[in-house]
């Protein structure tokens, strides 16, 4: 009989650290990767929170990401979520952010942490957009570097949900903003509140689409520069497979970024934040980039890089 090829070893790479439990109700992990000895009491401490239906190690550049920041001093720290995996689909980013402090107040209390930087890849960036907002203050504070890897609309398709909609609100509209949509509605389970964040005008995730004027921008991006200590860095995949055509990429990530500097245009610097250059946000195009930064060699490698410069600054 013949036997079957063995599963190839972890694709996006094997990580040594130590795991934890941040939250007992509900029952939260997450796990922490240290530089090796003697730098591995690290205050400085990377949360890298990944995008709809991911968990750990969401990215092909984690590992990347990781050896940068041993290299800097900084340890790579990789939450679970309520909302990971399929529960995004009963969540919320309020859920997710309560979920964030948590976590972060944990490293503070038990791992050392002093300062925090945020990595959001794809609904990770909203995530880091609304903790920034909605965060307790003084944790928010203790966060010095944001790096956004895709910050996509995903209610911005060339998909008609419409009809879905209606059904939402009108479920929403009588009470029921916490039952399940139709299972066509969606690849994943998901409650009629969340689909209406995710694809509804102005729902809650609705912090990156490119038909939001200039004004509604800045409402949802413009606390970005108003924190005295803050350096982020907006990376846009110039071939992202989920923007759609008619999205001109290259406008949006500027638009992004002005907003997020309550309109100050951005200098071009090639995503190298220096201070006083124009406001807390850059931006970095990778022209050739797809979603997750897989396909183009070099991509993960580049914004990794770009990452770690904003981790040196701390």
């Amino acid at each position: 009989m013949k036997s079957s090829p063995p599963p190839p070893l972890s694709p996006y790479g094997v990580f040594t650290g130590t795991l934890f439990q941040y939250s007992s109700s509900p029952s939260l992990i997450a796990f922490e990767s240290l530089p090796p000895p003697p730098n591995n009491i690290c205050k400085n401490k990377c949360i890298l929170i990944g995008g709809l239906s991911d968990g750990p190690i969401p990215t092909p550049y984690t590992k990347l990401l990781e050896t940068e920041c041993h290299n800097l001093g900084w340890s790579l720290v990789q939450p679970v979520l309520s909302s990971s995996y399929l529960g995004f689909g009963h969540g919320s980013l309020a859920r997710d952010s309560t979920e964030i402090g948590k976590l972060l107040e944990y490293l503070s209390a038990h791992h050392d942490a002093e300062q925090f930087a945020l990595v959001g890849h794809s609904t990770g960036c909203q995530n880091s957009i609304h903790f920034l907002k909605y965060g307790q203050e003084d944790v928010v504070d203790q966060v010095k570097v944001v790096a956004l890897q895709a910050p996509v609309s995903d209610r911005e398709t060339e998909e008609d949900h419409s009809e879905f909609i209606s059904h939402a609100q009108k479920l929403v509209a009588q009470q029921k903003g916490e039952e399940m949509m139709p299972r066509s509605a969606f690849w994943a389970p998901i409650t009629a509140s969340r689909y209406l964040s995710l694809l509804d005008m102005n729902g809650e995730d609705d912090f990156f689409s490119s038909d939001l004027t200039d004004e509604q921008l800045r409402e949802r991006l413009g606390h970005v520069g108003e924190k005295k200590e803050l350096d982020l860095i907006a990376v846009y995949s110039g071939k992202d497979e989920y923007v759609p055509s008619f999205v001109d990429k290259e406008v949006l990530l500027k638009r992004l970024v002005k907003a997020m500097n309550n309109g100050v245009e951005e200098e071009d610097d090639d995503g190298q934040v220096e201070s006083g250059k124009g406001g807390n946000a850059r931006g970095l195009m990778l022209e050739d980039a797809n979603h997750n930064l897989y396909k183009s060699e070099g991509d993960g490698a580049r914004f990794v890089s770009a990452v770690g410069r904003l981790l040196s600054r701390w």
